[in-house]
């Protein structure tokens, strides 16, 4: 099913300029990741056989057979759950783990896929052995674009900043965050018109550096946002369903 991209509100275009690392930061287990996106022409067969390799440990993390690879849970639906896997340079991408049987065939919207895999480390698999309810994994998975940022409901499953934000830096993040939103709003009524389960959890304000070396359209004005790393970067922004079907 092929999904369109609704264009509403006042986009810029950056100039063509080669494409250098977009650098993230995400607070996870009290610690803070940092770490580059992976572009889309470094994703190769090494990363395909590494994530052959996945499977869930006890504690349903999902953990690798190489060294150097990490990930952490970013959210689950009724179709998915969704992870960030960092390889062993650094570089992260997402990863959607699709549910048995349940996939309605949600996608990003304004971004790229990497592959699409069978892991049969994952095939069959209940998420949480405990529960008579929940995801049986099929074993099927996409790799994709990390969609950096947080949700219209807030920054989803991160873990708390790691140290006191300066109170100053914390009312500034708050007004810049508040007005973003405000912004967006035109923009999620048309996505939530054009879209099936288009919600507040899985359209995302996405957050670009200054350089935008993705050379992604953005909304005119750059903001100040207090990320995960306890500092205020001065972004662009964007807003971006990252899991949803067309009507």
């Amino acid at each position: 099913m092929a999904v369109r991209a609704v264009r509403v509100g006042r986009w810029v275009q950056q100039p063509t300029k080669p494409v250098s690392a977009t650098t993230f930061y995400y607070s996870c287990n009290n610690q803070v990741i940092v770490a580059s996106k992976l572009k889309l022409a470094e994703f190769d067969e090494g990363h395909r056989q590494a994530l052959l390799t996945a499977r869930f440990n006890e504690n349903r993390e999902l953990v690798f057979g190489v060294t150097g690879w990490r990930s952490a849970w970013v959210g689950a639906g009724e179709e998915k759950a969704v992870y960030l896997i960092i390889d062993a340079q650094n570089r992260a991408f997402a990863l959607e783990v699709l549910a048995k049987a349940s996939y309605l065939d949600g996608k990003l919207t304004e971004g790229h896929y990497f592959a699409d895999l069978h892991v049969p480390g994952i095939a069959n698999v209940r998420w949480d052995k405990q529960s008579l309810f929940g995801h049986i994994f099929s074993g099927e998975v996409k790799a994709r674009e990390f969609i950096y940022g947080d949700t219209l409901a807030g920054p989803g499953l991160r873990t708390k900043l790691v140290k006191p934000v300066n109170p100053l830096k914390r009312l500034i993040g708050g007004f810049c965050k508040f007005w973003a939103h405000s912004v967006v709003i035109p923009r999620y009524e048309a996505v939530r018109r054009t879209y099936r389960d288009a919600h507040e959890a899985n359209v995302m304000v996405e957050l670009l550096p200054i350089s935008n070396p993705e050379r992604k359209k953005h909304y005119l004005f750059p903001i100040l946002w207090l990320e995960d790393d306890c500092r205020l970067h001065l972004r662009y922004f964007r807003l971006t369903p990252i899991d949803v079907r067309l009507r």
